[in-house]
């Protein structure tokens, strides 16, 4: 109600709102999205109402679909549509009884210039610059996740107010579910506000100095050292390589595998992160610099090799393998949060493969991202404990102050890392109470609602050196008072510029590509210019997406000309489009249990690798069994072990490879196992067709359709992960550029930034 009060008031005043929720992805845009549309339909007392909802989540979008007055779906009366590239409103789906309005979802702010209310959910994402869309729309509606968000002062000068949720305040917040009343649950559930207020955080670290805790202390020292030296504010190029730096040590810190066992579950590509190659790539641009540049890159690459090398002990592998045996004893669940989906995988396979964890430890605790929490893609929150490998980038601050648990542990490497968690964590907290404080004594006074009650807390903050015990608040502050970031130069909003990233949250490609021995900063790129003003440095024969009249393919970039249309994937031309359809289904709650029983399969298959049967002996096994198996080659079983394949074409070869290993935990699981199988080829079959259909021209027209009607997919949604983009100019002729802005979305008024004229061959044969 305190939620409903403040858009409602903020709305008939005119007056743009930022709310700051601190819970991962609470769920908060679709549902004020459609109360935006039943608030006008009052005012007006007709149907032709809009409103715009922003958001790359496409588990909202079903969601709308589940929204009901009474007995009647909303969806039915007021239909939800997207936006073209065009910007024209295309319905989704079929209205029973349409009557002209409008909830429009969209993940590109940009497209968004339609009349009625304007949600814009920027939790874990990165949604731009509100400025313009704060000078067309006053009925705006911002939501975040962080105190720390760049937009809250943007609101703030177009004259808007700021409304946030502390920890504390979520004990008043958290009503039951009375259906009586018909009241239930609308931004996140009763059980996750309780366990939020009530969460215990504690930081633990070993209390030895250990090499690692030096290592990253050293490295971040150094990292601030270059920022200093390097200024960054003309020279995009070194900013970026600034910000791929920073993000490695992110990665570093929030590792607890040894380095090689990360690189090892790495997708290769052109703009994969590797740790390995971390030195070496400093190594290169520290060669490409000058004067004090050059000294501090040549440190930060010593850094990069200590903490690699100090790496190779895990002393924080320890404290997870420990709280993880204590954990799978309880009858809770617990979760595992780490960098990303590489990290998760190294870790599990860490852990099933340690000899002091017990059996059967994945039923009860689960291993995720990040992002993947802070987006809303983990189900089954609250759990009892949570345990994150260190401490996280800024954009996913609420995460230690807001816990998803009744327990917070973070793992740090020493006493130098336990100080930098512990005050992220406090200061993550303090900032949130002072929001809160200020939506108490100024917001809700300037939109005249209800008065709020505050309820003062500190955060309670305990850090844990083996048997020391200190409070948060006591651990000691090193040279730069910033537990985020190890300089003040603001690197991310220098690199804004180029459109390659506007977040700490991001992983930022290395400064040159790959690692066998090219030491390249730069690449040679032609220019691509697109009908919106921006444009793309492209190598000439980087493989796009490319519709001409009635005919589209995969053609090289060096053939693309004017009236030609481009498809990209997030404003990038980096990832493979099939890819990236399927991520976006990830988001479905509905399709979560697939992809984990399918990840169960591939984590259990692989283990033959070590196991000593050959595949041989494993189809000799499946064709005896009593029920036997119609597959004649024993090619088919290794490319399931090697993850070539997702699985088995016949649900019953999960039981029979199962039986055929003697895996006792796969034949346990093996019916569920099978059926997700078969219910995910089927969709991915299906989004195959319709995806090649779009590609190939086979069918060209845009028109709405069901992927998958158990699921509630509709090719309107998939569509918002693709984006058309029509050339107006190609510029031929070679540039140097840096390889990090290869195939990103660009303003045309940066480019010249970033070119530089081509190596003559003899140089080009130097490098």
């Amino acid at each position: 109600m305190e939620l409903l009060e403040a858009v409602d008031a903020a709305s008939a005043r005119e007056v743009p709102l930022a709310l700051v929720i601190p819970l991962p992805a609470a769920d908060t845009p679709i549902a004020l999205g459609a109360a935006s549309l039943v608030a006008q339909i009052v005012r007006t007392s007709g149907l032709d109402v809009t409103a715009t909802v922003v958001s790359k989540r496409l588990s909202q979008r079903a969601a709308y679909d589940r929204l009901y007055i009474d007995s009647q779906r909303l969806a039915d009366f007021i239909p939800r549509a997207r936006l073209t590239t065009d910007g024209e409103v295309e319905v989704v789906g079929g209205p029973v009884r349409d009557r002209v309005g409008r909830l429009v979802l969209t993940s590109d702010i940009d497209r968004v210039s339609g009349r009625g209310a304007l949600v814009i959910d920027g939790t874990a994402a990165d949604v731009g610059d509100l400025e313009p869309r704060l000078r067309q729309c006053r009925d705006l509606v911002y939501i975040t996740d962080t105190p720390f968000d760049s937009n809250l002062d943007a609101i703030r000068e177009a004259g808007g107010v700021v409304w946030a949720f502390d920890p504390p305040s979520f004990t008043d917040l958290a009503a039951p579910f009375n259906p009586s009343e018909a009241t239930g649950e609308f931004a996140a559930s009763s059980e996750l506000l309780h366990a939020t207020a009530i969460a215990a955080r504690v930081v633990r670290a070993p209390e030895a100095v250990t090499s690692l805790d030096q290592a990253l202390s050293g490295t971040w020292k150094a990292l601030g050292r270059l920022a200093a030296v390097t200024g960054g504010s003309e020279n995009l190029a070194m900013t970026h390589a600034v910000r791929w730096a920073w993000g490695v040590l992110s990665t570093f810190s929030l590792s607890v595998t040894t380095p090689s066992s990360y690189d090892a579950c790495v997708r290769r590509g052109p703009f994969s992160v590797l740790l390995g190659d971390a030195t070496s790539h400093a190594r290169a641009v520290s060669r490409q610099s000058a004067g004090p540049t050059r000294d501090a890159w040549a440190v930060v690459a010593d850094g990069f090799a200590d903490i690699y090398e100090a790496a190779l002990e895990r002393p924080k592998f320890a404290l997870v393998q420990d709280w993880v045996r204590e954990e799978a004893g309880e009858r809770g669940t617990g979760m595992v949060v780490t960098r990303n989906q590489s990290a998760v995988a190294a870790l599990t396979t860490d852990l099933n493969e340690s000899p002091l964890v017990p059996h059967g430890w994945a039923e009860r605790i689960r291993v995720v991202s990040v992002r993947d929490l802070a987006c809303g893609r983990v189900s089954g929150l609250p759990v009892a404990s949570m345990l994150i490998t260190g401490p996280v980038p800024r954009a996913y601050a609420s995460l230690l102050a807001a816990p998803a648990a009744t327990r917070l542990l973070v793992t740090a490497a020493g006493e130098w890392e336990a100080g930098r968690a512990a005050r992220q964590a406090r200061t993550t907290f303090l900032a949130l109470a002072e929001l809160r404080a200020k939506t108490a004594t100024e917001s809700a006074v300037r939109l005249g609602t209800h008065p709020i009650v505050v309820r003062p807390a500190a955060p309670d903050i305990v850090v844990r050196l083996d048997t020391t015990v200190v409070k948060g608040a006591d651990v000691a502050r090193g040279v730069n008072d910033s537990p985020w970031e190890p300089f003040g130069l603001d690197v991310l909003k220098v690199l804004a510029r180029t459109g390659a990233v506007g977040s700490d949250a991001a992983e930022t490609p290395p400064p040159a590509r790959g690692g066998d021995g090219d030491s390249s900063a730069r690449v040679d790129a032609i220019t691509v210019e697109f009908a919106d003003g921006r444009a793309m440095l492209m190598d000439p024969n980087d493989v796009v997406y490319r519709k001409r009249q009635k005919n589209t393919r995969q053609v090289a970039a060096k053939s693309l000309q004017a009236g030609d249309v481009v498809a990209l994937v997030d404003a990038a031309a980096r990832r493979n489009l099939f890819d990236s359809i399927i991520d976006v289904l990830s988001e479905l709650p509905t399709y979560a249990p697939l992809a984990a029983l399918i990840a169960f399969w591939h984590e259990r298959v692989a283990r033959v690798s070590y196991s000593g049967w050959t595949y041989r002996e494993i189809l000799a096994a499946m064709r005896r069994n009593a029920d036997p198996t119609t597959i004649t080659s024993e090619q088919t079983i290794g490319t399931w072990v090697r993850g070539n394949s997702e699985g088995p074409e016949d649900a019953a070869d999960v039981r029979r490879f199962a039986e055929a290993v003697g895996d006792t935990e796969l034949l346990r699981r093996a019916g569920p196992v099978g059926k997700a199988l078969c219910t995910s080829r089927t969709i991915h079959r299906t989004v195959g067709r319709w995806l090649s259909g779009q590609i190939t021209g086979a069918r060209m027209d845009d028109r709405d359709a069901l992927i998958d009607p158990a699921l509630g997919i509709h090719v309107a949604d998939l569509l918002e992960a693709v984006t058309l983009h029509r050339v107006t100019a190609v510029e031929a002729k070679l540039a140097r550029v840096p390889a990090s802005a290869i195939g990103v979305l660009i303003e045309q008024s940066a480019i010249p930034g970033l070119a530089a004229p081509p190596l003559a061959r003899g140089d080009r044969a130097l490098i």
